[in-house]
């Protein structure tokens, strides 16, 4: 068959356009089968509302620049010094209480000697510690050097790798102290986890960094203790965990005159899109609203610092780390101190402190501490670390100190009981103003004047018992909501609406059973997944989903979940009153689970919701502070990667913490039973609490009868009754 130039063009073109269609479902062909596979490699999360929030959140901290003068840095710079101690929950710090040092024992290991050291960070607080020496010193004043480690759980500080930079330094005249971290060797115990930590501290503003750097800069306090220390030359150094204290402790104590930060130099821009879930020492409150991690570094100008990084490190990108090293360096320049900060990445190697990372660090602290040498990498020479369980290495060989010690989760419950016995009463109207100006602060729109709601229905079915529509809105750019709305069958119009929220997302409320029932008595019942839940979470394989990751990344945008799904909410009552079909005027929401709070947040704040029906959730945020139910050490070292980060949560001995549902200050200005308080003289039903905790239960119940609302009877409170279908009907029907 003879074809003209342009017949063959066209059949040409359909051919290249059919044919890659045939193969790009072809699973032989296909490389990742699975996009959500690629979470952990340097690719945006699959969630469309984590990468929001996080694309959100890389547009805000581009306006952090380095200043165009040394002038503009010093006005800068108190701004950045107070909003990091506000963020890592130091704004003031502890009281300096006696350390109570106390030495175990000392080993002589030929040319240095360790000795077993602990003293107490805080009160009852203990902290494990090795002391390094070189035997033939001859200066009778001696540079120190602090080794905080990264995350190392079983043995902690008696890892080879802490040894080796601990030996050398020693060897070259640095007396080197190293600790256990926070639920790491000898201080793996429950309670000191740094998952159940923090977020047993953030409801009091604090974080398991800031504990961090306080037994860091207590450790510095022991060091300058020693008669042999010069306290004018103390330096600091660690990696990942470890390079996070080192460089907080060195941004917030002047007294450390030379710092080595390795695998931890980011951009935050580049680190929240594509470095994946962090660990929990990472989140510190607020922080992307308020600096750009150069800015970190700038406070220890003019100090040195030295940043070390990988090449291959995929868990901080080389590419964020190129940018934040170097704009470090330029603040330093700018600030007459080039010299004293360098960017050095480590070819072909990850993330890591091993030798040719330390080399370089040896190098510089030589030259910086000691005046020695020109800060060139030095050669480790042959070092023979201990066997990592050798008894040398030990400080509570028993662990009598460390099981009769109380936890970080302990402390930090203890401290959550003082704050909400301390709470003023809500009979107060400066601490009533308080609480609704937090409330307006959690829940607030992300912009002054609302997006377009979009709606949408994007289906409709008959059922036997109801007309069931899938509807769609937008509660703000970027963010859609999706929803199950169901209405009495035929011409018949509903009595009255009934909006309800499960933390497993609207499909566990369509097969509830409380949906049938609801509309077979008259109400239209509309379901939705706000954001982060049901189809909105989005999943990684089949044993992890995205609520960690969004959870931390909340944290540190300064936009806790709770508020935004609380926004979420009343945007969805804004949908409802677009729809001329749906009674209004006795509008109802019901929270199940961890929906219960954004549902109080909500009515609280929202006075269009008449009725608020919360169930299986708390009688105090106090009782999200839990260890979790672990038994044996190998549990607490599995543990660190388990429920925490797979699903966001921390299963307790009774029950489980949806840790999206903690929000960070709380206890500064309100508990629950202040926030249910709020919502009267609208009808509450508040039941099936988690926390079967009698002191919650007087509590709550003695704070909510002092609310006078001129009505009776506003509050249904069963604590120990479930919500079922009779309950609710009941409840909601005159």
């Amino acid at each position: 068959m003879d074809l003209s130039r342009g017949a063959r063009s066209l059949l040409l073109c359909v051919v290249l356009s059919f044919t890659p269609a045939l193969g790009q479902d072809d699973p032989r062909w296909q490389v990742v089968p699975d996009v959500n596979d690629l979470d952990d490699w340097n690719i945006q999360p699959n969630s469309t509302a984590l990468a929001k929030a996080m694309n959100d959140a890389a547009e805000f901290v581009q306006r952090f620049k380095v200043p165009g003068s040394a002038e503009g840095w010093k006005y800068r710079r108190p701004q950045v010094d107070a909003a990091l101690r506000q963020a890592i929950g130091l704004a003031v710090f502890p009281p300096r209480t006696p350390l109570k040092p106390r030495s175990v024992a000392i080993h002589d290991l030929g040319d240095y000697t360790v000795e077993n050291i602990i003293f107490e960070s805080r009160p009852g607080f203990p902290v494990t510690a090795n002391l390094y020496r070189s035997k033939d010193s001859i200066e009778r004043e001696r540079p120190a050097i602090l080794c905080p480690i990264g995350h190392i759980l079983d043995h902690g500080k008696a890892s080879a790798e802490p040894q080796s930079r601990c030996i050398k330094l020693a060897r070259m005249g640095f007396i080197v102290l190293v600790y256990d971290a926070i639920g790491h060797g000898e201080r793996l115990i429950p309670g000191n986890i740094h998952h159940e930590a923090q977020y047993a501290l953030l409801p009091l503003g604090e974080t398991i960094a800031g504990w961090m750097v306080w037994d860091s800069i207590r450790a510095i306090d022991y060091l300058v203790s020693l008669p042999e220390v010069d306290s004018d030359r103390i330096g600091i150094t660690g990696n990942s965990g470890g390079g996070l204290n080192a460089l907080y402790t060195a941004a917030l104590d002047p007294r450390v005159a030379v710092s080595t930060v390795s695998g931890y130099t980011f951009e935050f821009g580049n680190w929240m899109k594509y470095a994946g879930a962090h660990g929990s020492c990472s989140q510190l409150i607020g922080l992307y609203r308020h600096m750009e991690w150069f800015e970190i570094a700038g406070l220890i100008a003019p100090r040195p610092l030295q940043m070390l990084q990988g090449e291959w490190d995929s868990i901080f990108p080389v590419s964020g780390a190129r940018k934040a090293g170097y704009r470090t360096e330029a603040l330093y320049s700018l600030l007459g101190y080039g010299d004293l900060a360098r960017l050095d990445i480590v070819p072909k190697l990850g993330h890591a402190y091993s030798r040719p990372y330390r080399e370089r660090m040896y190098g510089w602290m030589s030259l910086h501490l000691q005046d020695k040498g020109d800060g060139t990498p030095l050669p480790e020479g042959d070092i023979e670390t201990l066997p990592e369980n050798d008894s040398r290495l030990v400080c509570d060989p028993s662990g009598s100190v460390m099981t009769n010690s109380l936890s970080v989760v302990d402390m930090a419950r203890i401290k959550a009981l003082e704050a909400v016995s301390s709470l003023p009463s809500l009979d107060s109207s400066r601490q009533n103003h308080i609480i609704r100006t937090r409330l307006n602060d959690l829940t607030a729109p992300p912009d002054e004047e609302p997006h377009n709601l979009m709606p949408q229905e994007v289906d409709s079915s008959e059922m036997t018992w109801a007309t069931l529509e899938k509807v769609f809105f937008v509660s703000e750019i970027g963010q859609y909501v999706p929803g199950l709305l169901w209405l009495p069958k035929g011409s018949t119009s509903p009595t009255s609406t009934v909006i309800i929220l499960d933390d497993r997302g609207k499909s566990a409320v369509a097969e509830s059973g409380l949906v049938q029932a609801l509309v077979e008595r008259g109400f239209a019942v509309l379901s939705v997944d706000l954001r982060g839940r049901g189809e909105t979470l989005g999943k990684i394989g089949e044993n992890r989903d995205n609520n960690y990751h969004f959870v931390l990344h909340s944290i540190l945008w300064g936009r806790p979940l709770a508020g935004r799904r609380a926004f979420d909410l009343k945007r969805t009552v804004d949908f409802l009153f677009r729809r001329p079909d749906l009674p209004k005027e006795n509008l109802a929401v019901v929270g199940l689970g961890d929906g219960a709070l954004p549902a109080l947040l909500a009515a609280a704040e929202d006075t269009r919701i008449k009725r608020l029906a919360c169930a299986d959730f708390y009688n105090s945020f106090v009782s999200q502070i839990i260890p979790a139910a672990l038994e044996t050490r190998q549990d607490l070292v599995r543990e660190w990667n388990m429920n925490a980060t797979r699903w966001g949560r921390i299963q307790g001995e009774s029950y489980r913490i949806d840790l999206g549902s903690v929000i960070p200050s709380v206890l500064d200005w309100a508990d629950i039973p202040e926030l249910v308080s709020l919502v009267a003289p609208r009808k509450v039903l508040y039941c099936q609490t988690r926390d079967r905790d009698s002191r919650h239960e007087t509590r709550f119940q003695q704070v909510t009868s002092k609310v006078d609302r001129h009505q009776d009877g506003w509050l249904l409170y069963e604590p120990r009754e479930s919500l079922s279908a009779e309950l609710l009907i009941g409840w909601l029907e005159p």
